[in-house]
C-alpha cells in the first residue's frame, strides 16, 4: 500500500505559480525585500517590471498585495500573459481556484502552445473535482511535451483512483525509461504491476530496483585495501582522489574516501566526502549512517540524530523492496525464493530498530547538552552531564513512550516507534503488541505492518506473518480514494485545517479520536506529502514538551503544515 499511496501524491504542487518558474521567476533579493515589505512602487506601465515585482510578493505570501497588482498591470494589458499566469495564482493561494481557471484560460487563448498554462488548468481542474477535465488537459500536455513528469504523475494518479493500473503502469513505464537510475521510480511500477497481477514483470522491476542501490554495490579497491592495512592513509587518500578525478560519479569512492579521512581524524573532509556521497545519490543507507556517526564522534548530536533518522527512512524503504519482492516471488509460485527474500528483509530489518534507538538515545543527549549550555551562560562550570548507559537511555525513552501512550491511546505512531525500542531491546512479544496496537488504530500503516510482519518470522508464525506483508504491499480500494482527495485538500495551499476536516468527516465512525491531527500527518507522510525523517524526529522531540525548545519546535511545525 505504501508506494500506492505515493502514486496519488505525485505530481502535487505546493502553489500554482510553482507551475511557472520561468514566466514567474524572481531574483531571490527581490522576494527578501518583498518579505520585509520594502519592495518599490512599480509603474504598471512597465508590465515585465510589475510581474517581477508581483512575483517577488507571491513568494514572501504577500498574496493580496500581488493580487491588487497583477489585477491593475492587466487593467492597462489586458492581454499580458504573464500578469493572467500571476493573478490566477494569486486567486488560487486565495482559495478561488474558478476563477483561476478562468484566468487561465483566457492566458491559454492567448498562448494555446504552453504546456505549463494546459498543465496549471489540469491542476486547477483537478483539485475542483473535475478529474476527467484534468486527465484532457494532462494528456493535452504530454502531446506537446511528452517528458513532463507532473503530468504523467497526476494522470497515473487519477487513474489508480479509478482503478485502471494498466493505464497507470504505461506512465510510470515511460518515466522509468527517462530517469532509469532512480530508485523510487522503479519501485512504484514495481508496485504497481504486483496489484495488477503482473508478477514476473513486478519481480523484474523490484530486482532493478535493488540493483540500482548504492548499499547493493560491491566495488573494491584493492591498492586503497593495501595502503589502509600498511598504514598509509595518504597514499590511500591521493590514490582514490586520482580514482576520482577519472571518474567522478560513484558515491561509494567517496564514501571509502570519508572514511579514510575520518580515520586520520580530518572531520571536515571526511564530512565534505560522505556528503557529496549522498548528494549524488540521496538514498544511499550506509553514507548517510557514516554521516550520523562522524557528527556523534565529535558530540554534534542533533545532527547525528537527524542523519540517524534519515537512514531508518532509507532503510524501511529498502525493507519495503525486498518486502514487494518477496510477495511478488511468491505470488509467481516461487514459495522458497520468495522465503529467502523475506529471511533477507528480517536481516536488514534490525538496522531500523537499531537506527531509531540511536535516534531516540541522541534525542536524550541533545537535552542534556543544551541544558549544559544553558547552566553555562548563568555562569556554573560546564560539566559533561551523566547520562548514564546507553541501556539507561533506551529504558528512559521506553519509559517516556509508555507514559505519552498513557495520555494518547490512539495514536498510531507512538504504538509504532514504542514497537521499534522494544524490539530493539529484545522484547519480540511486546514489539509485537506495539505493531498490533498501531494497526488497529490504522490498518494502512505500511511500516507497521511490515515490521510486525518480520517479527512474526522471528517468531515463526509463517501464515501471520505472510498475510502481514501481503497487507503491506496491497491495494485497498476504500482508502484509495480518501488518500486521493486528501493529497488534493492539502495541496490547496498546503491547507493543514481543510484536510484535517477531510479526515474529520471520513473518519466519521469515529468522532471522539483525539490524535485526528497526528493520524492525519502519518497518512500524508505515507503519501509522501510530508517529510518523514523530519515528522519522525520531530515527534521524539515532542517527547520532552516540557523542554523550552517544545514552543520553537512547535511553531516550526506550523509553519511547515501552512507552508509559511
Amino acid at each position: 500500500m505504501s508506494y500506492v499511496l505515493e502514486v496519488l501524491g505525485k505530481g502535487l504542487l505546493p502553489n500554482l505559480w510553482s507551475a511557472f518558474p520561468g514566466t514567474l521567476a524572481v531574483e531571490e533579493t527581490a522576494t527578501a525585500l518583498a518579505a520585509a515589505g520594502r519592495v518599490d512602487s512599480t509603474d504598471e506601465s512597465d508590465a515585465d517590471a510589475a510581474v517581477r515585482q508581483g512575483a517577488a510578493m507571491l513568494r514572501a505570501h504577500d498574496v493580496v498585495a500581488a493580487r491588487n497588482l497583477f489585477s491593475r498591470v492587466l487593467e492597462r494589458h489586458e492581454d499580458h500573459v504573464p500578469a493572467l499566469l500571476g493573478l490566477a495564482s494569486a486567486r488560487d493561494e486565495l482559495g478561488d481556484a474558478e476563477d483561476a481557471v478562468e484566468l487561465l484560460r483566457r492566458a491559454h487563448v492567448l498562448d494555446p502552445g504552453s504546456p505549463a498554462i494546459l498543465f496549471a488548468l489540469g491542476y486547477c481542474l483537478e483539485r475542483l473535482r473535475d478529474p476527467r477535465s484534468a486527465a484532457d488537459f494532462y494528456h493535452r500536455v504530454l502531446y506537446l511535451c511528452p517528458g513532463l513528469r507532473n503530468a504523467h504523475e497526476r494522470l497515473a494518479a487519477i487513474y489508480v483512483r479509478q482503478g485502471d493500473l494498466s493505464r497507470a503502469i504505461e506512465h510510470y513505464e515511460q518515466l522509468c525509461e527517462w530517469e532509469p537510475q532512480e530508485t523510487d521510480l522503479h519501485l512504484l511500477l514495481a508496485t504497481l504491476l504486483l496489484e495488477n497481477g503482473q508478477y514476473a514483470e513486478a519481480v523484474e522491476r523490484y530486482e532493478r530496483a535493488l540493483s540500482l542501490e548504492p548499499d547493493n554495490w560491491t566495488a573494491q579497491d584493492e591498492i586503497v585495501n593495501a595502503y589502509e592495512k600498511a598504514g598509509l592513509y595518504r597514499e590511500a587518500i591521493e590514490h582514490l582522489h586520482q580514482v576520482i578525478e577519472r571518474e567522478p560519479g560513484f558515491p561509494d569512492t567517496y564514501a571509502r574516501l570519508g572514511d579514510l579521512y575520518a580515520a586520520i581524524g580530518n572531520d571536515v573532509a571526511a564530512m565534505e566526502n560522505y556528503l557529496t556521497a549522498v548528494e549524488i545519490h540521496p538514498d544511499y543507507l550506509e553514507a548517510t549512517v557514516k554521516i550520523g556517526t562522524q557528527h556523534l564522534k565529535v558530540g554534534r548530536y542533533e545532527d547525528a540524530a537527524r542523519w540517524f533518522t534519515l537512514a531508518t527512512e532509507i532503510n524501511d524503504r529498502l525493507l519495503t523492496a525486498y518486502v514487494g519482492l518477496g510477495v511478488a516471488q511468491r505470488a509467481a509460485g516461487k514459495i522458497d525464493q520468495a522465503m529467502k527474500t523475506f529471511e533477507m528483509a528480517a536481516c536488514i530489518e534490525p538496522n531500523s530498530s537499531l537506527l531509531f534507538a540511536e535516534m531516540a538515545r541522541m534525542q536524550l543527549r541533545v537535552e542534556a547538552q543544551r541544558e549544559s549550555r544553558r547552566l553555562t551562560e548563568y555562569g556554573a562550570p560546564r560539566a559533561t552531564p551523566s547520562l548514564g548507559d546507553l541501556d539507561d537511555l533506551l529504558a528512559r525513552q521506553i519509559e517516556r513512550h509508555r507514559a505519552a501512550l498513557e495520555e494518547n491511546p490512539r495514536h498510531a505512531d507512538l504504538h509504532y516507534r514504542h514497537g521499534l525500542l522494544l524490539k530493539h531491546r529484545g522484547d519480540l512479544d511486546g514489539a509485537i503488541d506495539a505493531y498490533e496496537r498501531a494497526l488497529a488504530i490504522n490498518p494502512t500503516y505500511v511500516k507497521a505492518l511490515i515490521k510486525l510482519g518480520l517479527a512474526l518470522l522471528e517468531r515463526g508464525d509463517e501464515t501471520r506473518m505472510i498475510d502481514a506483508l501481503k497487507r503491506a504491499v496491497a491495494l485497498e480500494p476504500e482508502y484509495v480514494d480518501l488518500h486521493y482527495q486528501l493529497g488534493l485538500a492539502y495541496a490547496r495551499r498546503q491547507n493543514f485545517e481543510l484536510a484535517v476536516e477531510h479526515l474529520e468527516y471520513a473518519a466519521a465512525g469515529n468522532p471522539l479520536n483525539p490524535d485526528i491531527q497526528a493520524n492525519l500527518a502519518l497518512a500524508l507522510q505515507q503519501m509522501g506529502l510530508i517529510d518523514r525523517a523530519h515528522a519522525c524526529w520531530e515527534s521524539v522531540r515532542a517527547l520532552a514538551p516540557d523542554s523550552e525548545y517544545a514552543a520553537l519546535s512547535d511553531r516550526f511545525r506550523r509553519q511547515r503544515q501552512f507552508g509559511l
